[in-house]
């Protein structure tokens, strides 16, 4: 099961956000608030649409609610976020994959809140990713992955929650083999593709890889 959560940060293009929401082919679109007004935008109806509903355009939300999108509404004070609440519906769903659109930009507080996300869902048992019109955010714990993109395509592999040890880096322009990761040492940052994939692996720690695509 394959879940997108839009939320309320900033998206540039709406014609390359919407041609990835309809490439991903979700199985559910849940919408946290204000990405009701982006979903708009794009001509996207959502399954879900959650929150107190004060991001949303009053409109935005006649018009969904006339084509049938189920509507779950909390009180603007609550200990957890938008975002939680997407994700526990995504959990209730059944999710194994959830991708987050419209995560980054706008206020600094909110993208890294999001981007720590990512830790909190993969705790779940859940693969998460980021996604943008311009970047693409998975998250790594004691394991390794294959990216998928084009040559040319930057990566930056950056440690979080401390050290990351045993990282292997393969078939990028700048390889590691069995290194240890400083988290206060940014190595990892703007790494090449060497082709339409490459491989990072990491024995302890986690690490964010951050696929920057080449325009």
């Amino acid at each position: 099961m394959k879940v997108c959560i839009v939320l309320n940060g900033e998206i540039k293009d709406y014609n390359k956000t919407k041609f990835i929401i309809e490439n991903e082919k979700y199985d559910f679109i849940i919408c946290a608030d204000g990405g009701a007004n982006h979903l708009y935008n794009m001509g996207v109806i959502p399954d879900y649409i959650i929150g107190d509903l004060d991001s949303a355009k009053s409109d935005i939300v006649d018009y969904y609610r006339k084509k049938n999108v189920s509507f779950k509404k909390f009180p603007a004070k609550k200990d957890e976020t938008d975002s939680e609440i997407c994700i526990f519906l995504a959990q209730n769903l059944n999710a194994k994959e959830i991708d987050f659109i419209g995560a980054l930009g706008g206020r600094i507080d909110h993208t890294i809140a999001n981007i720590n996300l990512l830790y909190y869902v993969k705790e779940k048992g859940i693969k998460p990713r980021i996604l943008s019109e311009d970047e693409e955010i998975n998250i790594l714990i004691n394991e390794q992955v294959i990216i998928n993109g084009n040559k040319g395509d930057l990566i930056s592999v950056i440690p979080i929650n401390g050290d990351a040890n045993g990282v292997t880096l393969e078939n990028l322009e700048y390889p590691l083999v069995n290194h240890n990761m400083k988290y206060s040492v940014p190595l990892g940052i703007s790494n090449v593709m060497l082709d339409n994939n490459c491989k990072v692996s990491v024995n302890q720690g986690t690490l964010l890889i951050i696929k920057n695509i080449k325009k």
